[in-house]
């Protein structure tokens, strides 16, 4: 129960319907996100490594932060938490130790992929670079994975450290990349072998990728990152609902509260007083919008109302 509004399991709301999720890095980006009416949440390694460092996914945030994150998001918000925990921050036993740290702070899904220790901007630069230029990310863009034998040693590890939790392990290859579809198929098949529930091919583009994925690959799948080519989204939710894809991923939190901050600001900053502020609703949200938001909260409230009565 977080205050008065009852925790959702991931597993409970996949198995009833495709989830389509933002990306957060905090406990106010989950409840814009509640907010805006979505039912789960993922928090992202790109968007929480920005809001801690400032700077591009590096790799610069470490597991004891990620679980810290974790922790906090887990405990406030009512939406099924999914993690991104990259390559699990080391070793074997590290993705062990990784997995069982973030199902016990709540997390209700956890994505463990098979690329080295170089992450993120590091990665993702040079290979959407090296795509954008061939028109394609099948088998062209340099895109170094580790070997499938040490992934699906961390899967394996990663779904004994969820045992008696009720998190969710996502196997998550971006072999495609550089290997190709067929590559990253296999890896997908063998991880789903050893138990893992979800399966994610990373590099998706188009809805006869995932008709090929679907055919030699049963059950749950995610569909990571899904936007838009002047203005066609890559895929239509609907047609890659059929085929077992019931997570869908996206960023755009990152963009639209920079976009309010700034408009916010540069009003106030010219107003030289919050003026626009104080007469703009928080988030665009009608008064009975509001109030229902404050509603929500009304369980940590009544908490802190017991606590200063004390």
């Amino acid at each position: 129960m977080i205050g008065n509004r009852e925790k959702v399991k991931f597993r409970d709301l996949v198995s009833r319907k495709q989830v389509f999720t933002p990306c957060v890095w905090d406990c106010y980006s989950a409840k814009a996100a509640e907010m805006a009416g979505f039912e789960a949440i993922l928090l992202s390694g790109a968007s929480l490594g920005f809001s801690m460092s400032g700077v591009p996914d590096l790799g610069l945030h470490n597991q004891e932060e990620l679980v810290y994150a974790t922790d906090r998001i887990a405990d406030y918000s009512p939406l099924p938490l999914v993690i991104d925990a990259d390559d699990g921050f080391g070793d074997v036993v590290q993705t062990f130790r990784t997995c069982y740290r973030l199902a016990k702070a709540g997390a209700g899904a956890i994505l463990i992929e098979d690329t080295p220790n170089e992450r993120g901007y590091a990665r993702f630069g040079r290979a959407m670079e090296a795509a954008t230029l061939a028109g394609k990310v099948d088998g062209n863009v340099p895109h170094e994975v580790v070997s499938q034998e040490l992934w699906l040693a961390k899967i394996k590890a990663s779904i004994e450290a969820c045992q008696g939790s009720d998190c969710v392990v996502i196997a998550r290859t971006e072999s495609k990349l550089e290997k190709g579809l067929d590559d990253a198929i296999e890896r997908c098949v063998r991880a789903a072998a050893l138990g893992a529930e979800m399966t994610y091919v990373h590099g998706l583009r188009t809805l006869e990728e995932c008709r090929k994925v679907a055919k030699e690959l049963p059950g749950w799948k995610m569909f990571g990152d899904v936007a838009t080519v002047n203005g066609v989204p890559f895929v239509r939710l609907e047609e890659i609902e059929a085929l077992g894809f019931n997570l869908v991923t996206m960023h755009y939190l990152e963009k639209g509260s920079m976009y309010g901050m700034m408009d916010y600001g540069r009003h106030v900053f010219k107003d030289r007083s919050t003026r626009y502020a104080d007469e703009h609703s928080m988030g665009g949200m009608t008064p009975a919008e509001q109030k229902a938001s404050l509603e929500r909260d009304s369980g940590w409230l009544d908490a802190e109302d017991r606590w200063k009565a004390l």
